[in-house]
């Protein structure tokens, strides 16, 4: 028998359908041990040749089936400039905050929700197990696919069916019924694919993940040069804020502390021991102390402690996946 589900096929709360309490989660800081075969249900495909150019990267994750406990549950995400399409199948996702000491779930409402950039570290939760996975994009992408204005989207969570109107909805219903993997590219491929290509297809391919958000940040900041040549600084700064929603400097503290971990996992990967203050010299802080600034800020984490949990707790997944 099918699992019952909440959701309309507008992926809204079914109307008249009372929600049931929400479930006691785990606290955003919980730990628990990675599962055995945690790392084979999540997958990383980079973007459809329909959409190079367009999306940076499309994660999947099929967690049924596993057994996890409600803290293997928890995921952690860290800071970041993308933009996000995130989809669930047969299960419910929302955000955890501590408020109080004691942990507060909101689920996100829908089963399709775009989120913007993130300027802090933040965990999701779900009460069960299912199938889901999202599709990351820059700010330039998503105004160019579905003619938002990304900075609205800044920090917010909101359901795709209501933001982006019926048009779009066979797209975002199809992407929620997708069975496997390779159904899922196929509906991005199909939907988005002559959208792009029409409007943005002579764009050329992104970086490698591991550049990415440094190409994009270095490409805002000649931007930002060029609008020098005709207006003021405090002008120049409005401008970026209200194209990318955040200052230029914000960027660049996120791109530095990204690379910051992809250096401290090539050291691992080597067998070298974190040498963290020459790792943040070397990476443009100022001291070790600046690092454990940023780090915090970027992750929620100090860097010991990121690492320790990074390799050791299922709800780092993403990092994993994506480092």
């Amino acid at each position: 028998m099918e699992k019952a589900s909440i959701f309309s096929a507008a992926g809204l709360p079914l109307p008249g359908l009372a929600r049931p309490p929400a479930p006691a989660c785990p606290h955003p800081a919980t730990r628990a041990p990675r599962a055995p075969e945690g790392e084979a249900c999540a997958r990383l495909y980079p973007a459809p040749a329909a959409l190079a150019g367009a999306l940076v990267a499309v994660v999947c994750r099929d967690i049924r089936g596993l057994g996890l406990t409600d803290a293997q549950r928890l995921s952690h995400f860290c800071a970041s400039p993308l933009l996000a399409l995130s989809w669930f199948q047969d299960f419910e996702v929302g955000v955890v905050r501590e408020r109080g000491g004691q942990p507060c779930w909101t689920p996100y409402g829908a089963s399709v929700v775009l989120s913007g950039s993130q300027s802090h570290p933040f965990t999701s939760w779900a009460p069960s197990a299912g199938r889901g996975g999202m599709v990351c994009m820059t700010a330039d992408a998503v105004r160019a696919l579905f003619g938002l204005d990304p900075s609205t989207l800044q920090d917010r969570f909101v359901p795709a069916h209501g933001l982006l109107g019926r048009a779009w909805w066979p797209f975002l219903d199809a992407l929620v019924a997708a069975p496997d993997d390779a159904a899922t590219l196929a509906v991005l491929a199909q939907h988005l694919g002559p959208r792009w290509q029409a409007q943005a297809g002579q764009q050329g391919g992104m970086a490698s993940l591991r550049r990415l958000g440094r190409h994009w940040v270095e490409r805002l900041a000649f931007q930002a040069h060029q609008w020098r040549l005709t207006h003021s600084p405090r002008q120049v700064e409005r401008r970026i804020k209200a194209h990318s929603g955040r200052s230029l400097r914000e960027w660049q503290g996120l791109v530095r502390t990204e690379s910051l971990f992809f250096a401290a996992r090539d050291r691992h990967a080597a067998g070298q021991p974190f040498d963290w203050a020459n790792l943040a010299l070397e990476h443009g802080f100022s001291d070790q102390a600046h690092m454990t600034r940023a780090s915090r800020r970027i992750t929620g984490f100090t860097p010991t402690d990121f690492a320790r949990r990074y390799q050791e707790d299922e709800s780092f997944w993403v990092y994993r996946l994506w480092v």
